[in-house]
């Protein structure tokens, strides 16, 4: 598994040094259109590096297991109140 996460990431770099490089060719005048896209095109990268480790991360640890599981929880303690009372005692039922 981790050879194959190291594969994808190398490629990925790979690729985006590849396709990256018409940004270099960019003759500005004075150089700071060039130092704008080199700034622009190294925070994408972090980015982008950055938001697939921690979708790795998300399925590693099991976050997508079960996504219903946390609307219960909430809609079965939504029913409880601080002392563990059930708070359906509460509710009154109008008849129409």
């Amino acid at each position: 598994m981790k050879r194959k996460i190291s594969v994808v990431l190398i490629t990925v770099m790979l690729l985006l040094a590849a396709f990256a490089t018409p940004a270099l060719a960019h003759d500005g005048v004075g150089g700071d259109e060039l130092a704008v896209a080199d700034a622009m095109l190294q925070v994408a990268v972090v980015f982008f590096v950055l938001t697939g480790l921690g979708i790795i991360w998300a399925v590693r640890n099991g976050e997508f297991r079960d996504p219903e599981g946390t609307k219960i929880e909430m809609l079965n303690s939504a029913l409880v109140d601080e002392d563990g009372q059930d708070l359906e005692k509460y509710v009154t039922v109008e008849v129409q």
